[in-house]
């Protein structure tokens, strides 16, 4: 059995990716990359705080700007998908 030898990095990947891990890795960088993701103004009014279920939950530090990112939502979701991959995220919370 003639066997093409692979590198380390792409059979981690491979594995990762089939655990399902390279989800959750996805999550945890869009939670850190919220900033840049809504950029400044917004980030000083939110903290993303987790992901659960493909869902991610931002806390809002006013009513108002609860409504505000309630009308960007889907502009979000898109970036995040761009940058991420449309499987990572569904669906944002604001509270």
């Amino acid at each position: 059995m003639n066997r093409i030898p692979r590198h380390i990095g792409e059979t981690m990947k491979s594995m990762f990716k089939d655990m399902g891990i390279d989800k959750k890795l996805k999550q945890h960088q869009v939670l850190e990359k919220w900033p840049e993701l809504v950029g400044e103004q917004v980030a000083s009014m939110t903290s993303a705080e987790r992901v659960h279920d493909k869902i991610l939950y931002i806390k809002v530090k006013s009513m108002t700007w609860r409504t505000e990112l309630l009308f960007q939502k889907q502009t979000i979701l898109k970036r995040i998908a761009e940058n991420f991959g449309s499987d990572v995220i569904t669906d944002i919370r604001f509270h």
